[in-house]
């Protein structure tokens, strides 16, 4: 097998070679001679010296979703007067130069497709700014709605809408999630709106959504109230106990969060009301009032001292008491 321009090795005179890509060596199968050396450098070129603040980097930024052309296309900066040596641009040049920066503008967003995933991008930038969230869930928000836009479900519809499903459906995925009612008041669209939006995704996409842990919620209704962290602490051991019985599947989360917390606070003797419990979780009365007489009833306990005996028993079996 010829490779590198070696056919035959001078010592064996065998025929089968294999190249070392760390070391740029032509070896023989058979009795190992280095045939043939290939002076190439493998690794990479963007170390600096110190003291050298020259920018050696020979490697662009990687892709990104939240471009329209994924950082792929080349983009002209300033024209300056010079280029740092002393010598001056043409006027002849600078022209041919602004000529190109234009066509390039103008070509950026030929097709609608093009237009519209622009738009929904800058939408999104701004959201990630307005909600402080990491890239890493504004990229994956970026590739659902590409998906949705090659699919054609975003034709008829508000791309803020789609741009918040996607984006709702991100915070899912990275358990960071929002609710409905929140998600809806920060973009400034109808909360049916993003749920129509939200199923469409789901199903179209066929997206499988990770079920969400309702002690992801205890935390802020507990900052909401003003209530200390002990009564976190509780709430999620209520949380873990229901889990342990298998009574939170299909339930939702935040209702269940919001009667952990209100049955945790009544635990550590803090007068509550379950109103207050629903305008810190954003929901309704009648919700957190259902989802503790569900509790109570899936759990099996009658009153706040028997909730207690339960909390105790499941510590002695953590701790092996």
């Amino acid at each position: 097998m010829t490779l590198f321009g070696v056919e035959r090795c001078e010592i064996c005179g065998g025929t089968d070679f294999i190249f070392k890509k760390e070391t740029g060596e032509v070896i023989c199968k058979t009795c190992g001679y280095v045939a043939k050396h290939i002076n190439i450098d493998m690794g990479p070129e963007w170390r600096t010296f110190e003291g050298d603040e020259v920018d050696r980097a020979r490697t662009g930024p990687p892709q990104t979703s939240l471009i329209t052309d994924r950082g792929m296309t080349t983009v002209f900066g300033n024209i300056q007067e010079g280029f740092g040596r002393g010598g001056r641009v043409s006027e002849e040049r600078r022209r041919e130069i602004q000529r190109i920066k234009s066509w390039l503008y103008r070509t950026s967003g030929a097709t609608s497709q093009e237009r519209n995933l622009q738009n929904a991008l800058n939408i999104l930038q701004k959201l990630g700014e307005r909600l402080d969230l990491p890239k890493n869930v504004l990229e994956r928000a970026a590739q659902i709605y590409r998906m949705a836009l090659d699919k054609d479900l975003v034709r008829g519809r508000a791309i803020n809408s789609i741009v918040a499903a996607a984006l709702y459906l991100a915070l899912r995925e990275f358990q960071m999630p929002r609710t409905f009612k929140k998600m809806a008041k920060q973009v400034n669209i109808d909360r049916k709106e993003l749920g129509r939006c939200y199923r469409l995704l789901v199903k179209e996409l066929n997206i499988k959504t990770p079920v969400i842990n309702p002690s992801l919620y205890i935390k802020p209704i507990v900052s909401r109230t003003g209530l200390p962290d002990s009564v976190a602490v509780l709430a999620e051991k209520i949380i873990t106990l229901a889990k342990r019985r298998k009574v939170t599947a299909g339930k939702d989360p935040v209702g269940l969060a919001s009667a952990a917390v209100y049955y945790a606070a009544r635990l550590s003797g803090y007068d509550i009301t379950q109103r207050d419990i629903a305008n810190a979780a954003e929901i309704t009365e009648v919700t957190v009032r259902n989802r503790c007489r569900y509790l109570m009833e899936d759990l099996g306990f009658r009153t706040i001292e028997e909730l207690r005996e339960m909390l105790n028993e499941m510590d002695k079996l953590r701790y092996g008491e």
